[in-house]
């Protein structure tokens, strides 16, 4: 079967689609899009390369793969009738038809709600633990566009035997042409309703997409921006923003926010949101691909001016895993360094010339003008720093014991382990410890209210520890108490009902994992052990890729400064480091390269 992919965008439909989108949109509480805004930013990138997403240049002599496909693509238009591609390692050799069948015409697979997109050059170390957390995501409806750029090691080899079980994976081998055009020929080849991206080096949390996925559904925003862990070593710290807000702010609130750390991790990268692909779609939104720093921070910005709304979760779900110390990709000519912050300053400046008014960018010039000695931010993960754990203890384990055989016992502990783990989720997303959302989880469930000593015996606390959780509840405006003649009477307040909603999908994704509440026996306990013998192994690897990649990065760091200290003066090589822990995500290791 052949994939057919139209990697050109039609004007004349896509104005169509423009025009009917701005009707329906025409009512929408959020400020609404900024459709007319003048294609200024566009205008703004040099002849180097415009980063468009057409097949006439990014495209040619890519080789896609999926489960059982293996086509050749290139610029020129194909035939009516497209001829039978020649049988390969990954393509079983096809099937003639006989004389009393005639094969059935293929029909269009389904598109799916989310394409996940994965640049990858060189990132054979890691690559399986990136991999293998996509396909282990809780939330099924989505394909893996998976884009080998030119590697020469033995990525290819692993990204094909991916496709070959699981249908999800869509890989494609390509000539090198850097980290920015491989991640808009992925934004082309791309179906899903969302577009969420990932680093061949990194992993995500099982429950990473449904989260990110329930949030835009429900809120309606046009971004989704989550939490993310930074890795260093053994180590690992929590790095988020936005913070006190739990809801949807518009596109003015979000430039405010920018404004008070603009190079901020946070904001920039784009592994820790989730996009609408009918705005990058229909405004021809790109990575720009003259540029290979801050080119992250650039499409962000171009996006934030048509995107109306945004929506924050404070959950970290994305392990960013960054080499201690490494230089590899972080040095350059200091007028190199000059010319990249100014071109992405024109960016900054624009974009908040299209949020703004003219009296209020006025009045807040000084303010953008502090990017300009902006240091970026990714977090840290010191061990001294409280903040800081080990990693695989972030959060709450999932131990399933060797040698262990079935018995409803250890089936109950792991089951209400699970259901913990959904919890601390919850937990997290409001500000709140897993002990004060299961008082909510009981109040909920008992019509919003419940007797003291109840709580007590589901919580097994004495009365101190259960009196310090719903005072603290109380102080938190999620309960109000009262006193009667049995004693202390609980009742949620209108402020829970967001905690309740997120217990009841909670609820409802544990019913999945155990059939549907019926087979809570062999059905659970084996899920169960699956999804944590899959976290385990993962955290076993990341941890020896850690060992391994400090160990590189050390070597990297004392080369540099050998060779800093044998030319001796201060510059004599006219180069400038920018930064040791990355003033720019750029070209990561195991990421795309230019």
């Amino acid at each position: 079967m052949t994939d057919e992919i139209d990697l050109g965008w039609d004007r004349s439909m896509e104005q169509k689609t423009q025009k009917t989108q701005e009707t329906q949109n025409a009512g929408r509480a959020f400020e609404t899009r900024d459709d007319s805004a003048p294609n200024a930013m566009n205008a703004n990138r040099s002849a180097v390369g415009d980063g468009s997403m057409t097949a006439d240049a990014t495209i040619a002599g890519a080789s896609i793969v999926g489960a059982s496909t293996a086509v050749q693509t290139s610029a020129t238009p194909t035939s009516a009738v497209p001829a039978t591609p020649a049988p390969t390692a990954s393509s079983p050799a096809p099937t003639a038809p006989t004389a009393t069948s005639t094969p059935a015409a293929p029909t269009a697979p389904a598109a799916p709600t989310v394409s996940i997109i994965v640049p990858v050059y060189n990132a054979a170390g890691a690559l399986r633990r990136c991999i293998d957390s996509i396909l282990g995501q809780e939330y099924r409806d989505f394909e893996l566009i998976a884009l080998d750029d030119g590697s020469h090691d033995d990525s290819p080899a692993i990204l094909d035997e991916y496709a070959a079980k699981d249908p999800r994976v869509r890989v494609i081998h390509k000539p090198n042409s850097g980290v920015s055009d491989t991640r808009n020929q992925g934004m082309a080849l791309a179906r899903g309703t969302y577009i969420q991206f990932l680093d061949a080096d990194d992993w995500i949390t099982e429950d990473a997409t449904k989260l990110l996925v329930r949030a835009a559904e429900h809120s309606g925003a046009d971004m989704v921006i989550a939490d993310f862990y930074r890795v260093v070593g053994e180590g690992t710290s929590r790095k988020g923003g936005l913070t006190g807000i739990a809801r949807v702010i518009s596109r003015k609130e979000y430039a405010d926010e920018l404004l008070k750390d603009p190079a901020d991790f946070y904001f920039g990268v784009l592994w820790n949101k989730l996009y609408r692909r009918d705005i990058i779609r229909d405004h021809q939104v790109s990575m720009d691909t003259s540029v290979n720093w801050c080119e992250d921070f650039i499409f962000n910005l171009e996006y934030m001016v048509h995107a109306a709304s945004v929506y924050p979760i404070h959950v970290p779900m994305y392990y960013y895993m960054k080499t201690e110390g490494s230089l590899a990709n972080h040095a350059m000519k200091l007028s190199e360094t000059v010319r990249i912050k100014r071109y992405v300053f024109d960016y900054y400046t624009e974009f908040f010339r299209q949020v703004y008014d003219e009296d209020t960018f006025a009045r807040k010039r000084a303010s953008i003008y502090r990017y300009l000695i902006a240091w970026a931010s990714d977090g840290s993960a010191n061990p001294a720093l409280p903040s800081t754990k080990r990693l695989g203890e972030e959060r709450l384990p999932l131990i399933v014991p060797d040698g262990m055989r079935d018995n409803p016992f250890i089936t109950a502990h792991l089951a209400s382990r699970i259901l913990d783990r959904y919890l601390e989720r919850i937990a997290t997303q409001f500000g709140m410890d897993l002990g004060e959302v299961r008082v909510i989880v009981l109040l909920h469930y008992g019509d919003d209210t419940a007797d003291f000593k109840a709580l007590q015996d589901y919580l097994d606390a004495g009365r101190v520890s259960a009196t310090r959780l719903t005072e603290t509840l109380a102080l938190k405006g999620y309960v109000d108490s009262s006193l009667t003649r049995k004693g202390a009477k609980l009742e949620l307040t209108a402020k829970a009902e967001p905690v309740e909603r997120m217990i009841d999908q909670a609820a409802a994704d544990f019913e999945r994992l155990a059939m549907g509440g019926l087979q809570a026996g062999e059905t659970l306990i084996a899920g169960i052990r699956d999804a944590a013998a899959r976290g385990e192994a993962e955290t076993r690897e990341a941890v020896d890729t850690a060992r391994r990649a400090a160990d590189v990065g050390n070597d990297d760091v004392d080369a540099a400064l050998d060779a800093a200290a044998a030319l001796g003066a201060t510059g004599a090589a006219g180069a400038v480091v920018v930064g040791r822990d990355g003033a720019s995500d750029g070209a990561s290791d195991g990421g795309a390269a230019e």
